[in-house]
């Protein structure tokens, strides 16, 4: 399968582009499962960075704090986490050819450049054929939406710039597997979704498109 990752903040169309892919013959994308795989990530770079610091002879003795580390196996570990998270949380239907998921937490508010690095790792290496998704909107415009607008305008502003500096570093890291997309490419044009989709080799009728940009969210009606 494909699995994709739609990474995000809120207030940039997400719900709407969710929508769309879906209507491709076989995707089943989920939504958010409050950034769970950055846990999973986490987890797994803790492991293989205490097998790397703390194996040898010292840790294969039971006076060791870190006795039997090395015995660890990380990549296995970091493997198993990530074919669970699919089975047990994502649960594609069979015959599924996308998988994958939208989150909206990938902020410097709640997650550090390190944890940002790790979850995109783990995307690009646990997962069979990842694509990721990087979704922007002019932070001025987000500001003004939706539970954005209860904080000051400023430092929303200077957070969401920095969270798009941060997707943008990342594209440029991972060119072959990320797209980078803005909200305003899209917004009521299907035909602003077609580059993306060329991208995943994919197709949709341009009425399904413009549907699926008609998405609100359910919650803020």
């Amino acid at each position: 399968m494909k699995h994709v990752f739609i990474v995000t903040f809120g207030r940039t169309g997400s719900t709407a582009l969710l929508k769309a892919l879906n209507a491709i013959d076989g995707a089943f994308i989920r939504g958010q499962n409050g950034a769970l795989l950055c846990s999973l990530a986490e987890a797994a770079e803790t492991l293989a960075d205490k097998h790397r610091e703390r194996s040898g002879n010292r840790a294969r003795l039971t006076g060791n704090p870190w006795y039997g580390i090395g015995e660890a196996r990380p990549d296995a570990f970091a493997d198993a986490l990530a074919e669970n998270f699919v089975s047990h949380v994502l649960r594609p239907p069979e015959g599924t050819r996308i998988t994958g998921f939208k989150e909206i937490n990938y902020t410097d508010e709640t997650l550090s450049d390190r944890a940002f690095e790790a979850v995109i790792r783990f995307m690009l290496t646990r997962f069979e054929d990842p694509r990721i998704i990087f979704l922007t909107r002019d932070p001025a415009d987000a500001s003004q939406s939706g539970w954005w607008q209860d904080r000051d305008r400023d430092v929303v502003i200077d957070v969401l710039e920095m969270t798009i500096e941060r997707f943008q570093r990342a594209h440029a890291a991972h060119p072959d597997r990320s797209f980078l997309i803005d909200h305003a490419q899209f917004d009521r044009s299907p035909a602003g979704l077609v580059p993306l989709l060329d991208w995943l080799g994919e197709t949709l009728p341009e009425t399904v498109l413009a549907d699926a940009l008609e998405e609100r969210l359910l919650h803020l009606n």
